[in-house]
């Protein structure tokens, strides 16, 4: 029996909406294409850090120019590949959705 659940992505479209900044919490989605089978959960985090147009973002690829935030995790994450405990993690504002109400 699995004692995990992977978060559904949001279904009424509100990470394509929402407006991110700094102080926000936001759950970060993985790109799970090179590690489809992993059981690792998405993390929940907080945005401390405000976002650049360009760079390079952990977990997800870039396309073209796109905002990149500085997550804070709420406890330390390891990633798909086994790597970590992350604290913290630049992330490409597409891969970040508003996290759900506790």
């Amino acid at each position: 029996m699995a004692l995990w659940k992977r978060r559904e992505p949001a279904a009424d479209g509100a990470a394509s909406r929402a407006v991110f900044g700094v102080g926000m919490q936001v759950l970060v989605r993985l790109d799970r294409s090179r590690y489809p089978e992993s059981m690792v959960e998405d993390p929940i985090g907080v945005i401390v850090g405000a976002g650049d147009s360009d760079g390079a973002a952990l977990y997800a690829p870039v396309s073209g120019r796109e905002a990149i935030w500085t997550v804070q995790f709420d406890e330390p994450f390891f990633g798909l590949d086994g790597s970590g405990p992350h604290l913290s993690a630049r992330v490409a504002q597409a891969s970040l959705e508003p996290a759900p109400e506790a």
